[in-house]
């Protein structure tokens, strides 16, 4: 999409050929051009924010899941560990040998 308009209003990306704006002197710029420059960085700005909320909200949900699952290894290995100890309480001890 060309930068300038001239001065029968049409767009242009030479600089000689643009109108110039008679408080400034700087060439007219297209003003099209520039709601389509905003428009297209705010879009991207927007769907970089949703997709950083996504990714944080995913984090947690997984820092949740994993510490859910430590929790539950936890819960097996000392409950192992006290069926072990039952275990050994309760099997005879095996004869001296002289």
């Amino acid at each position: 999409m060309p930068r300038f308009l001239d001065k029968d209003g049409k767009p242009t990306n030479d600089e000689a050929q643009a109108a110039k704006d008679p408080a400034t002197g700087a060439p007219v710029q297209n003003h099209a051009r520039d709601i389509w420059v905003t428009y297209t960085a705010l879009s991207t700005a927007l769907n970089t924010s949703y997709f950083a909320e996504t990714v944080g909200v995913f984090g947690i949900i997984m820092g949740v899941a994993l510490l859910l699952v430590g929790i539950g290894f936890l819960v097996l290995t000392l409950g192992g560990l006290e069926q072990r100890k039952a275990t050994a309480d309760s099997a005879p001890n095996p004869a001296p040998t002289a």
